[in-house]
């Protein structure tokens, strides 16, 4: 996690440096790539000190530039100083919570942490919890669902993975449980992993409002899609097949068709897959890189290990040494990290295209 601090006083950066050192202890999960900035005059008196220490200087009225430039590059921005200051340094950057970075503010004697954004999918606020754990603060946590100990949509989402697929919904669904409307749930997965159902969420009866966590993009149970939020795992593993110099286009125009006739929606894709004799192949790379999702090849021996049945092809076996090359690239794919794995869709053609999904139904 890249986390960027800017201080503002002496005395501010010396807290800097002890958040810093929080992030870098052990235990923290997730190690911090962390830069120290100071601002203003302050900075230039403190190159001048002492030009050694671990710090990049703002030259005097590019707070504002600084801060655009780390709402693209950073997962976190932590002020050192008044809230004030590092409220109008965001506000020009900011978009929505599913786009915008944790921002804190933290008081520059160290004693309040204040999570300003992004609270629960940046995740400001286990941020400023664990920042504060650490250098002896107190976390100043605003966020409704958490002051009241409420389920959080948008939060459960990101602990697990799952794509939210209707922003506005969720909005919908996070109020209605604030007000302590019921609010169904359903999984297409099963309910194995949850120890619990959360408070205001109900298995047995359709409500006003339902989650779903599916990798279908078609209403089910006769419940319109409006009132359904679909929570989407990334859990399929598309297997691609392809003529020489496919371009990515052809490609994507295959896959789309087929994941459409079969109602599996695109964003469930966590990995493209084919043997290895296509590992140099650009179309298939490209595609890959518009799901912004890695491209995995297999040998035709390890293809042709994979217990199952397949669509099986002469003319493909005496060409790439095995009979099948997306069905079983895309279980191989799904076996990897002893991951389950189901095909969802057996080999489907179009204009020298072929493609199979696969899925792992464990969540």
């Amino acid at each position: 996690m890249k986390v960027s601090l800017v201080c503002f006083t002496r005395m501010g950066f010396e807290t800097m440096k002890k958040i810093a050192g929080t992030g870098s202890a052990g235990g923290n999960e997730e190690k911090w790539d962390t830069s120290l900035w100071v601002a203003g005059r302050y900075a230039l008196r403190l190159a001048r000190e002492d030009a050694g220490l671990p710090y990049q200087a703002i030259v005097e009225g590019g707070l504002s530039a600084w801060t655009g430039a780390e709402f693209q590059r950073s997962d976190a921005l932590i002020f050192v100083g008044a809230c004030g200051i590092a409220v109008r340094a965001i506000a020009p950057f900011v978009q929505d919570k599913f786009h915008d970075p944790a921002v804190l503010c933290v008081d520059e004697a160290g004693t309040f942490v204040i999570p300003l954004l992004s609270g629960h999918v940046g995740g400001a606020n286990r941020l400023a919890e664990f920042v504060a754990g650490g250098i002896g603060a107190v976390p100043v946590v605003t966020t409704a669902t958490d002051v009241e100990r409420k389920f959080a949509v948008d939060v459960f989402a990101k602990d697990h993975g799952l794509v939210i697929t209707d922003r506005v919904l969720a909005k919908r669904i996070s109020a209605d449980i604030l007000a302590e409307e019921p609010v169904g749930v359903f999984s297409d997965f099963g309910f194995s992993g949850w120890k619990k159902i959360p408070e205001g969420l109900f298995r047995d009866r359709l409500c006003k409002r339902n989650i779903r966590i599916t990798v279908s993009d078609r209403e089910k149970d006769g419940i319109p899609s409006d009132r359904v939020l679909r929570l989407v795992p990334r859990c399929v593993a598309l297997g691609i097949g392809c003529k020489r110099g496919t371009p990515a286009e052809k490609i994507r125009e295959t896959v789309e068709d087929a994941m459409r006739r079969n109602g599996i929606d695109l964003r469930s894709v966590f990995a493209v897959a084919s043997i290895d004799i296509k590992k140099q192949e650009q179309g298939i790379i490209d595609f890959a890189n518009t799901l912004q999702v890695p491209f995995l090849t297999f040998s035709s021996e390890e293809l042709n290990s994979l217990p199952g049945t397949f669509t099986e092809s002469e003319f493909v076996k005496k060409t790439t040494g095995t009979g099948n090359v997306c069905e079983r690239s895309a279980v191989a794919a799904c076996r990897m990290g002893v991951r389950d794995c189901r095909i969802l869709f057996k080999k489907e053609a179009g204009d020298g295209v072929t493609v199979a999904a696969a899925y792992d139904p464990r969540l």
